[in-house]
């Protein structure tokens, strides 16, 4: 029998919010690299399985489902980050269509479809479906607990109730903080059933079903909590206000950029307001529902934040789906009474949704840490013979996953505030460079000693901050002694007065545009490297001089310098102390104007003395004049 037209038309709707959301999930799925969250589930998946079992039981690990379920669904679809994000795709594009379920069964079809559309356009749960964590599958749970309660309250039958208490199990093995919802869903059951001895007999029933299971969840989220204060001492209680700003502010945009915070929080506010009351209007038990699904956890949340501060808006992801339902059922009562109002809320909630979305697309600031920039820079610059030292075996697990060169991933093993032992042994291995990687290193070494111990040893090569300082990349030399000059460099020969050759240089780029998002937002800059000899031309060596790298256009005005004016390796290693047949390495980062016109320009180099007066060249002229750059658009 061949459906209906109507029946195919009823269908239409969703199926369209499906494939929108699959649309704007799946094209850009790896387009951001794995971070350190996501590091563990990338480490995870290539465990066996029995130490993989023993692992997903630890406390740390916020709930086992997604963990397990992801080391199957690696042995089927593969290890790359497309194939790895991929369940999480899944759950977020299936909870489009349990969200609409949901809103058909409790209200009708139109705030289902309202508020699958707000799903699927969400910026919140986009990120959370891009990402290798339990999120999207955990709200996927918490909207599919909820439809089956529904459905189980109403039809009074033992599948149903089946369905609930598995559903249930899983959604708090999907994360610890799914109890909040459980309980809360349990209270409103007794609120809205006491009278009704049948139904509120067998909730407590299948509630009692379902305790063996779940006893273990309850121990491990009762270890769980102390753990949140020793892995990040940053957390900080955060006051009841706040922590309602943040939920709108990430449930909506998922990070503000806006000017006018104050006016959106306030419109998002009444729209809230507006649909818990049009649920009111419709009963009290529906009113009752879906205002208690929304503050119950929050409020039950609260008290442990109080207590040990854990709390940021992803732990309460099981509470989105009834935010967003109470937002369609606002915007649907609107419709009904004044369109044009209905038709301007839609419009607003769907461009900030969409502008954020685009930004979260585009703007590093607001994206993930870039660890592909700094693993696809380590390849480009780092030789054999360096070694890479990162804070922490997190940060091995994700840089490792990209990082394909030949130099040695090394992890600190010393205290943070006391790092000169690693590097005198580091010093004294013979290796060239040292490639110093830092993420969240303040939180532990809040006093810059990890930095600044490399900096009074070392002349530093220079510094990549990736997504705005998120990532912190620091070259520095061990070995800037050379015999002859590198096959690489291009030779020159410019002789300042000071006796100082500039015999070759190298520069990564020669035509570049003024701006950069990733490596130093949002200026651009030229890595300069530049060999040096003594020419002996003098009576007696000079003092160690500062070494400036400029970008002049012709008619000598200067659009990029070193800004940071770092002890440079003539500090480090004075040229008296040079053998005669040496080639010194000196490293120069020339920052750009971000405004640079397109164009033409000069790369040079100068020196100063230590009074900071020019040194000019024996031929008389002001600087070295290496290579033109282009700065393009």
């Amino acid at each position: 029998m061949k459906p209906s037209r109507a029946a195919i038309s009823r269908w239409l709707l969703p199926a369209a919010l499906i494939i929108l959301a699959a649309m704007l999930r799946l094209p850009t799925l790896e387009k951001q690299s794995f971070w350190v969250d996501e590091s563990y589930a990338v480490w995870f998946i290539d465990r066996p399985f029995n130490e993989a079992l023993q692992l997903i039981i630890t406390p740390e690990n916020n709930g086992p489902l997604y963990f397990l379920l992801l080391w199957g669904w690696h042995r089927l679809a593969g290890p790359s980050d497309f194939a790895v994000r991929y369940l999480s795709a899944l759950c977020g594009v299936l909870n489009i269509a349990v969200l609409w379920q949901l809103g058909r069964t409790w209200f009708n079809r139109r705030v289902g479809s309202w508020a699958a559309l707000l799903m699927a356009l969400s910026p919140f749960a986009i990120w959370y479906a891009q990402e290798a964590k339990m999120y999207a599958l955990h709200m996927l749970l918490a909207t599919l607990a909820l439809l089956l309660l529904a459905r189980a309250l109403r039809r009074m039958r033992w599948q149903h109730w089946l369905a609930y208490v598995l559903c249930v199990n899983l959604l708090a093995y999907s994360h610890f903080f799914g109890a909040f919802t459980i309980a809360a869903q349990g209270m409103l059951v007794l609120i809205t059933t006491w009278r009704d001895w049948r139904r509120l007999g067998a909730y407590v029933g299948a509630m009692a079903l379902s305790a063996l299971p779940y006893l273990p969840v309850l121990r491990f989220a009762w270890t769980l909590l102390p753990t949140f204060q020793m892995q990040d001492p940053s957390k900080r209680f955060v006051p009841l206000p706040q922590m309602l700003r943040e939920l709108l502010l990430e449930f909506s945009v998922r990070a503000w950029s806006w000017e006018h915070e104050g006016l959106w929080l306030f419109g998002l506010s009444a729209l809230l307001v507006g649909g818990m009351l049009a649920a009111w209007r419709r009963g009290w038990r529906a009113g009752a529902w879906l205002t208690g699904l929304l503050i119950f956890p929050l409020l039950l949340f609260y008290p442990v934040s109080f207590r040990i501060p854990v709390f940021t808006p992803k732990y309460l992801s099981a509470i989105f789906p009834i935010f967003l339902l109470i937002l369609a059922l606002a915007v649907e009562t609107l419709r009904r009474r004044q369109s044009l109002l209905a038709l301007g809320a839609v419009a607003v909630l769907l461009l900030g949704q969409t502008q954020a979305e685009l930004r979260d697309l585009n703007d590093p600031a607001f994206q993930r840490t870039d660890w592909r920039f700094v693993a696809q820079y380590l390849e480009d610059h780092g030789a054999p013979n360096d070694i890479i030292v990162i804070y922490t075996d997190y940060m091995d697990r994700v840089l490792s996953r990209y990082y394909q060169g030949p130099i040695k991933i090394f992890s600190y093993p010393y205290d943070p505030k006391a790092p000169e032992p690693l590097y005198e042994q580091l010093q004294g291995e013979g290796f060239g460079r040292l490639w110093l990687v830092l993420h969240h290193d303040l939180v532990y070494a809040p006093d810059h000693r990890l930095i600044e111990a490399a900096s009074e040893r070392f002349p530093k090569i220079t510094g990549q901050y990736p997504t705005l300082g998120q990532i912190r990349l620091l070259g520095f030399d061990m070995n800037w002694r050379h015999t002859q000059l590198p096959a690489a460099a291009a030779p020159v020969d410019f002789t300042f007065e000071n006796g100082l050759r500039l015999v070759g240089y190298q520069v990564d780029a020669t035509r570049l545009p003024a701006t950069e998002e990733v490596s130093h937002p949002p200026s651009n800059w030229i890595h300069l490297t530049t060999y040096w000899a003594w020419a002996r031309t003098a009576e007696a060596a000079p003092d160690p001089p500062r070494l400036d790298g400029l970008l002049t256009d012709a008619s000598g005005g200067v659009w990029g310098r070193e800004l940071v004016y770092a002890p440079t390796v003539f500090d480090f290693d004075p040229p008296a102390q040079w053998p005669a047949d040496a080639i010194i390495e000196a490293h120069l980062d020339v920052n750009l104007n971000p405004v640079t016109p397109p164009g033409m320009y000069r790369l040079a180099v100068a020196l100063e003395n230590t009074a900071g007066e020019r040194i000019p060249l024996v031929s008389g002229e002001a600087e070295a004049l290496l290579t033109p750059i282009e700065i393009i658009k």
